[in-house]
């Protein structure tokens, strides 16, 4: 009995956060629900860690299989085409996420590749990715620490970092062992949340921050852009890309409502809190994106012969 009671006022916790997360990003879906049959019997449900098989079927479900964060294929590929990728060429990926972007990457420009991951979970996440794609041959995963890392000098033709440097507290260190790999003329591009400004943070930053489950560190634009240009790298593109990030959100969590509607997927009871916790996790950010708070900027740089 106190299970069918627990059941309806779950979903309804589960269909609040999720119109939170569509009026954040826009998107009208009045006729959206969750459904739920409470049983007949008390069954002991099984709680879902963050790393367990269900866990990460909801995860990849949302943002697409090897991907837990927005974007997917899409924007790693934008984010790589600058590059002008070949098969004798060499990348490195220091990215946030499961393998997809990697190997998105290494099967469209046919590439080698190597990814840091230096969270050993999705390490072990990502290598199964890698493993199950056809390029799984020119990939090369390795873990590393980012406060001790070392990159072997002029190694790398092209590094590409998505989303990760704002969880690595000293970026001044990883920034020029990112430079000292790079090969002469080599190319970097980066991708990184960061502070519009230097006041005081809001509750609603301050919230983000506390409730993610990895550390954040977040520089101002002006902090980086200072970082940046001491390195002496040839900057080709400094903007802002808060807008087009949003975008990937939003019709990610269209698709979902679009398919779940359609029946083409389900959420067990026990994966609904793992919505949940996706649905406010993103409101949070993309509330910020929007207030101009915080913003996803992009830089692609070239190391000059004399850098």
């Amino acid at each position: 009995m106190a299970e069918a009671t627990r059941g309806p006022q779950f979903v309804r916790r589960v269909r609040r956060a999720w119109y939170k997360i569509l009026r954040a990003l826009s998107v009208e879906e009045p006729n959206f629900e969750v459904e739920y049959e409470p049983e007949e019997e008390v069954v002991e449900e099984e709680v879902l860690g963050p790393w367990h098989p269900k866990t990460i079927e909801m995860i990849e479900t949302i943002w697409g299989k090897g991907f837990n964060m927005p974007g997917g294929p899409q924007h790693v590929l934008t984010l790589a085409k600058p590059f002008a990728l070949d098969n004798q060429m060499n990348l490195l990926d220091i990215s946030s996420g499961m393998g997809g972007g990697t190997v998105a990457v290494s099967s469209k420009f046919g590439c080698y590749a190597t990814l840091l991951e230096n969270v050993p979970e999705l390490a072990e996440i990502s290598q199964r990715n890698i493993d199950m794609s056809q390029v799984r041959s020119k990939i090369k995963l390795q873990e590393f620490d980012p406060a001790k890392i070392s990159l072997k000098a002029n190694s790398f033709d092209c590094i590409l970092t998505r989303e990760f440097l704002f969880r690595t507290e000293d970026k001044t260190r990883m920034l020029r062992t990112i430079k000292r790999a790079m090969r002469m003329y080599g190319q970097l591009s980066l991708t990184d949340f960061m502070l519009a400004s230097d006041k005081d943070p809001s509750p609603s930053l301050k919230k983000w921050i506390e409730s993610d489950p990895f550390p954040i560190h977040l520089w101002t634009v002006d902090r980086y852009h200072q970082e940046i240009e001491a390195l002496g790298l040839d900057v080709r593109v400094s903007e802002d890309i808060s807008k087009d990030y949003h975008g990937y959100m939003t019709r990610a969590f269209q698709s979902f409502i679009d398919r779940y509607q359609e029946g083409k997927i389900k959420a067990s009871k026990n994966q609904l809190p793992i919505l949940m916790g996706e649905v406010e996790r993103w409101a949070r950010l993309a509330a910020l994106l929007e207030a101009g708070e915080v913003q996803l900027h992009r830089y692609f740089a070239l190391k000059p012969v004399k850098g």
